[in-house]
């Protein structure tokens, strides 16, 4: 059976109780100040409820002998019992809260019928007189026609009486002039004597052992709530409870008057103090169970309400205090309709605990519309008030949810407390390695941080560097290819064709010089963004710098520069040729440049293969040198500064620097010797194999 069939049944169960509590027996029912009973199904055990209409007499204490006369008084109305008297205004009759009045009704017996019958009285507001065939029965206070005559009070009797003929002449004298209101408002039932008797007791034993039930759950839910305070619904519902198991000391079968005997006015007060604690105590137990902000104000505004009401019920009389009524019923219902509508929101998750709340709270629901009907005499139930033992199997439903609760927090407990041991076990191992890994984050993000920074400086270093070297490619591409321009210009004039070779092996120089510039920008460019092409094969180095050679000779010639080349050996190399020719280019232009007039440079390739180290090619000068501290900052430095030439030639300053990083990307070594006024050599270690 799934969850969703259980809660079908489960409401369907409520709803049939719903229906019984409001069911009349089938028994017949007065009409016109007559009820009949001669058809009884079993005349030696039945027990029926007067209701129905009497004869009512507004404002008239009539007596037995008022009828026996020969003029019979005519009722005012047929008033239907039970009820308040303030009711029968629809019928036209002006009656008030306070008078007195005078019921009649004449009971048709079966024929012969001579055993003794019970008259099991209720309460009257708020006193009465009872007689049958004429004669005093009994009565509850004393009822009179002026609140100074009339004495209430409130105790329900039992009455034996013989029947002396097949009908019975019942009149009830009733007076109120203590109490909101008057009248018939709960049904005089009529039986066998032996069975009326036996089921009042019967009433009386279970308002005991309800009393006696609920004040063991009362005390129960106290310990829970003073051993853990922090839960404060346990508190809440202890006090509710209480209320409630205090409530039939002063209501149904007034059991306070069997251990004292108070007065009717304090009766009531009671009452109404304990129907206070028990809707404060509801609504506190409700906005703990599901809080909200609306339910945890309408507590409190409750709390204050009734504090006052309280204080005001024990100096005010009965008749002010006890409209109160009309507020903590419907407060109660709202309460109930607040506390079913968050349950079925819980039960249509399939939340059990919900599921078992939304039953109970329908049922408490049932037994407060029952008692409210009951206590405003308009219920027909064949039973009074039932809110008590509703009571008893909500808190029963209470005391398994919330057994239900403590076992699950017990199980968390377990769980959590073996949790604790095993962390306490492994708390060291736990700690070293979450150490660790934050060590190891740590050290990761130092890391990333260093690298970012130095990232950042090299970018900042790039972008200065590439500023500078633009602002100087601005002006030695400009001025190389100004000084071509201006010559071809000046061939154009007829005075000048004569220095044709002389202008033209100028433009070859000048062109030279923007070759070699540009093509050391497009490589160095490349070399920042790691996208330099390279392709190693075997190569004669010989073939390289003769070729390189023949490309600068005009140079060379220009400054009277005498260029030796001399080989030694195998000048095969593993090398990418297009490299190569920079780094040669690169190489013989610096000599050129720093190489006086008339000086020399010697070119050495030397195989070196048997010591393993690979082709040397050395470039030697005998110019301007270089500095040891230039040198040092030759390759480390991120500057690039240019020196000017022997006859102020230019340059970007890139040269050295970028044949450094293509001769390690062949994978060989550049060294530097120089001395300042002596001149320089430039060494270059290639590999003679893959």
């Amino acid at each position: 059976m799934n969850i969703k069939r259980k809660v079908l049944i489960v409401l369907a169960l409520l709803m049939a109780l719903l229906s019984s509590c409001h069911k009349a027996e089938q028994v017949p029912s007065a009409t016109k100040g007559v009820i009949t009973l001669n058809k009884l199904h079993d005349r030696n055990r039945f027990i029926v409820r007067l209701n129905g209409e009497w004869e009512f007499y507004w404002l008239k204490m009539l007596r037995p002998n008022d009828f026996s006369s020969g003029s019979v008084p005519k009722p005012d109305i047929f008033g239907k019992v039970p009820s308040y008297w303030t009711d029968y205004h629809a019928t036209g009759l002006n009656t008030e809260k306070h008078g007195f009045a005078t019921y009649r009704l004449r009971v048709i017996l079966p024929p012969g019928f001579r055993d003794p019958l019970g008259f099991d009285m209720p309460v009257f507001d708020s006193s009465y007189d009872l007689y049958v065939n004429g004669e005093y029965t009994g009565g509850n206070g004393t009822p009179g026609k002026t609140a100074a005559t009339t004495i209430p009070g409130y105790r329900k009797n039992l009455f034996k009486v013989v029947p002396a003929s097949d009908t019975l002449d019942i009149i009830i004298n009733v007076s109120n002039f203590h109490h909101r209101r008057g009248g018939f408002w709960l049904p005089l039932k009529m039986g066998n004597y032996d069975l009326t008797e036996k089921r009042k007791y019967a009433s009386w034993a279970s308002d005991w052992a309800t009393i006696s039930l609920l004040i063991g759950f009362s005390l129960f839910f106290m310990f829970f709530f003073i051993i853990y305070p922090k839960d404060k619904i346990i508190g809440f519902f202890s006090l509710a409870t209480t209320g409630l198991a205090l409530r039939p000391l002063f209501t149904s079968n007034f059991l306070i008057l069997d251990m004292a005997n108070p007065a009717w006015e304090w009766i009531i007060r009671f009452e109404y103090i304990g129907l206070y604690i028990i809707i404060a105590g509801w609504y506190w137990f409700a906005s703990h169970l599901y809080p909200s902000k609306v339910i945890r104000l309408a507590a409190k505004t409750l709390t204050w309400i009734f504090a006052l009401a309280f204080i005001l019920t024990l100096v005010l009389p009965v008749n002010i205090f006890s409209n109160a009524t009309f507020v903590f019923y419907p407060s109660l219902l709202l309460l109930l309709g607040y506390a079913i509508y968050k349950s079925v929101e819980g039960a249509i998750k399939m939340e059990m605990v919900d599921i078992f709340y939304l039953a109970a709270f329908i049922l408490l629901l049932i037994g407060a519309v029952h008692d409210i009907l009951v206590a405003m005499g308009r219920s027909q139930s064949s039973v009074g008030y039932v809110m008590t033992v509703v009571v008893v199997i909500f808190v029963f439903i209470q005391a398994s949810l919330l057994l239900y609760k403590w076992v699950q927090s017990f199980s968390e407990k377990e769980k959590l407390h073996q949790d604790l041991e095993y962390l306490n076990r492994n708390l060291g191992r736990m700690v070293d390695e979450r150490t660790k890994e934050l060590r190891m984050r740590s050290e990761e993000i130092e890391r990333q941080n260093s690298r970012i920074a130095l990232q950042n400086r090299q970018l900042s270093e790039t972008i200065r560097l590439k500023n500078k070297i633009f602002s100087v490619i601005a002006h030695d591409l400009r001025s190389p290819v100004v000084n071509i321009l201006y010559m071809l210009n000046l061939l154009k004039e007829e005075e000048y064709k004569a220095k044709y070779d002389e202008f033209a092996n100028s433009s070859i120089q000048y062109a030279q010089q923007v070759i070699s510039l540009l093509e050391n920008m497009l490589v160095w460019g490349r070399g920042q963004q790691d996208k330099i092409k390279y392709s190693p094969e075997k190569h004669n180095l010989a073939d390289i710098i003769l070729t390189n050679l023949s490309i600068f000779k005009e140079s060379a010639d220009s400054k009277e520069v005498a260029v030796n080349f001399t080989q030694m050996g195998n000048s095969m190399a593993y090398a990418d040729r297009d490299l190569l020719d920079i780094i040669i280019r690169n190489l013989l232009s610096n000599a050129i440049k720093y190489t006086p007039r008339g000086g020399r440079i010697s070119i050495l390739l030397k195989d070196k293969s048997y010591t393993g180290e690979g082709v040397l090619i050395k470039v030697c000068d005998n110019g301007m040198g270089i500095s040891e501290e230039k040198q040092k900052e030759l390759f480390s430095s991120k500057e690039i500064t240019s020196t000017p030439g022997t006859e102020n030639e230019r340059g970007t300053g890139l040269g050295l620097k970028l044949c450094q990083e293509l001769v390690k990307i062949n994978g060989g070594k550049l060294s530097i010797e120089s001395r300042e006024g002596e001149g320089t050599c430039l060494s270059i270690m290639l590999p003679n194999n893959q």
